[in-house]
Order: structure tokens, then sequence, then C-alpha cells
């Protein structure tokens, strides 16, 4: 059993680090018990209306203390943006956030085992422009 979830980390990271060159990471919380809906509407306000531009896969998980949920994100295209201000517009209208480069793939992957392959792990991805898989190429395996 430990080895088929260790397989399907690997593939599930694999699979989301080939889908973008992910430039940051993020961990964002709620200063409210934000349930699954809210924290999705929420997050994905915020990318439409402060991130523009920007391809992002997200997680939501549970909060450990308290009801409520927070996203992990991955984020690409976003290089002309400073971490700082995302940080400053995230905490005036949300909650804490953590925001921090991808330095390799094996924060990919590790953000995969952590907040992805998990039982229940609740995602989502959007990417954009010449990152859509329309406008690629796009091949998902299944096997």
């Amino acid at each position: 059993m430990r080895l088929k979830a260790a397989e399907f980390n690997l593939a599930m990271g694999d699979w989301v680090y080939s889908l973008a060159p992910w430039q940051v990471i993020s961990h964002l919380t709620f200063a409210w018990e934000a349930s699954m809906a809210s924290a999705m509407r929420c997050y994905e306000k915020f990318m439409r209306t402060d991130m523009r531009g920007v391809s992002y896969f997200y997680a939501l998980e549970q909060n450990p203390g308290r009801d409520g949920f927070h996203a992990h994100a991955l984020w690409c295209d976003c290089q002309n943006m400073q971490r700082t201000e995302i940080w400053r517009k995230w905490f005036a209208r949300y909650g804490r956030a953590r925001i921090e480069p991808v330095n390799n793939r094996d924060d990919v992957s590790d953000y995969c085992a952590k907040y992805v392959a998990k039982e229940n792990a609740w995602w989502n991805v959007k990417l954009l422009g010449q990152r859509h898989p329309a406008n690629q190429n796009f091949k998902l395996a299944m096997e």
C-alpha cells in the first residue's frame, strides 16, 4: 500500500511539474473559518483580479486546528510581480500568506506529496495563454 502511495505521489508530482515552469509556491490562509466553497471563490477571485495573467495550480486543505480551509498554490508567469505586494494584497483582504520561490523540481514534488496527493484532497489548475492545453500538443496519459 505504501509503495502505491509513493508511486502516486511521484506520478502526480511529475505531472504537475510538467504543466508549467512554476516560479512561486504560496500558502494562503483566511482570517475566518472559510468553507471549501468560500476558499475556492476567494482564491479564484484573487487570481482573476490581482494576479491577472498568472497560471496556477492550487489545493485546498482543511485547517489543522480549527474549522475551515486554506490554500496552497503554485504560480508561473508572475516574474513582474513583487511577492511583498502580493502578500500585502492577500493579507488586507483575506489573512496570512507565505509566498516563496520554487527552487527546483523537488519543491514541486514535495508540494504534491504534502497537499495534493492526500486522501480527500481537492485541487484545481488554470493554465493561461500559451500554457493552456488547447494551445499545445497536450496529452494526459491515462493508464
